[in-house]
């Protein structure tokens, strides 16, 4: 931490430096240049700064630079033994995916043929779905459990884990828009190598790399999101990861964490992980396995997505604040993922980064006024016109230089592209995150949401 204050503080004192010298440089606008608009305006910079260098320090210290092959990636290595691929699939352990559906409509032809090298492993359970759904997976040879009501995900899954073979101690839950990417051939698949060492591992769950499929602009800026969020921020924790709503279980752990559970769609990764690091179980984070999902195309879908994301966050955090406690006080790091990034940088700085876009929007403002040389907007403390290019510079090349860290070697060119409109979309963010907040706030007060995202699950929403 010591380190990752020290590189924080000197990169302010070198931007804030910098920032003195352009107004030195300009005398007209030395009386419009305020150290408080200036710190206001950074916020979300050295936040991110901040975050990242605790990150990408702790995966350093934990992660030696060649770890072999044969041992399970995390911050204790397992040795797993020498097992050759033939070995592995002979003593592999049966195993399911598991998968809710609902109303897959005309997604379900890809489904189909997304899923088609794992029909052995392959339990389905219709949640519902009223367009014929079941009929229709059933007609295409997969095994299909009919549930009656619909139950969200997490009950959907609890529901289907009752279905299971006896002899199934591993399931990987999926979601009907996700994938496998295998990146090896051979005598035994990606997954199937992964789920091998996971089962001699002794940990309760692993938590895949996630990828989002390149469709638009949008898609691609949350492709960046992803990798930066699996990459750096979970590859950080080491044998106390977050889930995902894609991860491998433990069959028995699943089955007593959604005992527990509250059966919420909203943050079930982070309450199921939660269950778990409360039992002191261990959670690993394992790029090898690379799982790709559909990400959000258009901007009504991702604002409503977001607004579930935060909405969950505020709700997890506030429901389980033992559950917390327990998480942070185990480790330094667990310490800063749950006190300090959750509680401190996610909610309570909230405020403070959409009180920030008042001076970024002056300095824009202003900034475009001044090349078009209208001399509409009046140069004050709010608007200096410096403030805007300096935190847009500062907060893309942060990007750039993490994108390395986390990254694989052949994906970081698309991602430096992406990366220039990254602040942008960091911004953008604010918005739902606001709505998600305000969603709860206001469910807990006056009982009813200011806007109802696409979740719509209203019967687990308090509790």
């Amino acid at each position: 931490m010591r380190w990752a204050l020290a590189s924080a503080a000197a990169l302010f004192a070198m931007s804030f430096a910098l920032n003195r010298y352009l107004v030195a440089a300009f005398p007209s606008d030395a009386e419009s240049f305020s150290l408080g608009m200036y710190l206001l305006a950074n916020v979300v910079v050295f936040v991110d700064l901040f975050d990242f260098m605790m990150r990408i320090h702790r995966q350093r210290i934990q992660s030696p630079p060649q770890r072999a092959a044969r041992e399970v990636p995390t911050s204790t290595p397992i040795v797993i033994g020498r097992f050759n691929p033939y070995q592995r699939r002979l003593h592999l352990q049966p195993y399911a995916i598991a998968i809710s559906v609902h109303d897959l409509g005309s997604a379900l032809d890809e489904f189909v043929a997304a899923m088609a090298s794992h029909r052995a492993h392959l339990y389905v359970i219709d949640d519902a779905s009223s367009d014929g759904t079941a009929a229709r997976l059933e007609a295409a040879g997969l095994q299909v459990i009919r549930s009656t009501r619909n139950r969200h995900k997490p009950g959907a899954i609890r529901e289907l884990l009752r279905h299971l073979p006896p002899d199934v101690e591993t399931v990987l839950i999926m979601d009907p828009d996700s994938r496998v990417l295998e990146l090896a051939h051979g005598d035994i698949s990606t997954l199937e190598s992964v789920i091998f060492e996971f089962q001699r591992s002794g940990h309760a769950a692993l938590c895949p790399r996630i990828t989002v499929g390149r469709h638009n602009l949008l898609t691609r800026l949350q492709r960046l999101e992803y990798a930066m969020s699996f990459g750096v921020g979970r590859k950080s924790l080491g044998d106390f990861s977050i889930t995902s709503g894609i991860a491998v279980y433990r069959r028995k752990t699943l089955e007593r964490v959604l005992a527990e559970h509250s059966l919420s769609v909203y943050a079930e990764d982070l309450e199921n992980t939660l269950h778990m690091i409360g039992r002191d179980e261990r959670i690993y984070y394992d790029e090898r396995l690379v799982v790709e999902t559909e990400g959000k195309t258009d901007l009504s879908r991702w604002f409503s997505q977001r607004v579930g994301w935060s909405f969950g966050l505020a709700k997890v955090y506030a429901l389980n604040e033992r559950k917390v406690w327990h998480a942070a006080r185990s480790d330094p790091m667990h310490f800063y993922q749950y006190m300090v990034y959750l509680g401190v940088f996610s909610l309570v700085f909230h405020p403070l980064k959409v009180l920030s876009l008042i001076p970024l929007a002056g300095s824009a403002l202003n900034g475009i006024d001044l090349l078009l040389g209208d001399r509409l907007v009046p140069n004050t403390l709010m608007t200096h016109a410096w403030l805007f290019p300096i935190v847009y510079a500062k907060y893309t090349l942060l990007i750039a230089c993490v994108i390395p860290f986390a990254t694989p070697r052949g994906e970081r060119g698309e991602h430096l592209l992406t990366a220039p409109l990254y602040f942008f979309y960091m911004l953008a963010h604010l918005v739902p995150t606001t709505v998600g907040f305000l969603n709860w706030v206001s469910l807990r007060v006056v009982g009813r949401r200011i806007y109802r995202d696409h979740y719509a699950d209203d019967a687990h929403a308090h509790g």
